[in-house]
């Protein structure tokens, strides 16, 4: 029984961060459903590293897609804005090129997430992070400035 206690325990602990984000619309790309997981640069940090940046998780991708890709991404993402504490945002016509998002807290850390997307040739540079901690808007303005 005990046994049994401490393994939810460790679940809930340990497994709801990687829930968190799954009431995002833009969950999907994280999932690989949108840009392919072997087409993706993924990076995933929790605590140590970042936490001078008052982070406590950090998920990113990086990948290089199609224009259609980057407009399916985008209006992931922009669907988030809407029911988000906080964003703002530049379009270059339908895509979003850029977000800031603050969705709403999910337990005592903010949640945020970020997307750049930039002209490469015939394709995107997309970028799009999750984060969660401390920081506040105005700190990870400082951290992530616009390219």
């Amino acid at each position: 029984m005990k046994k049994i206690i401490l393994l939810l325990s460790a679940v809930l602990l340990f497994g709801g961060r990687a829930f968190a984000q799954k009431d995002l619309t833009s969950w999907d790309i994280f999932r690989g459903k949108i840009i392919p997981v072997r087409e993706m640069v993924k990076t995933e940090v929790k605590g140590g590293g970042i936490t001078s940046y008052k982070l406590t998780y950090y998920l990113g991708i990086n990948a290089s897609v199609t224009t259609e890709e980057a407009l399916q991404i985008s209006a992931l993402v922009e669907a988030d804005t809407q029911e988000a504490l906080a964003s703002e945002a530049e379009k270059t016509g339908n895509l979003l090129t850029y977000a800031l998002v603050e969705p709403k807290a999910k337990g005592k850390y903010h949640r945020y997430l970020c997307w750049q997307a930039r002209p490469d040739g015939d394709r995107w540079k997309v970028t799009l992070l999750y984060l969660e901690g401390q920081a506040t808007v105005e700190e990870l303005k400082k951290m992530f400035e616009k390219q």
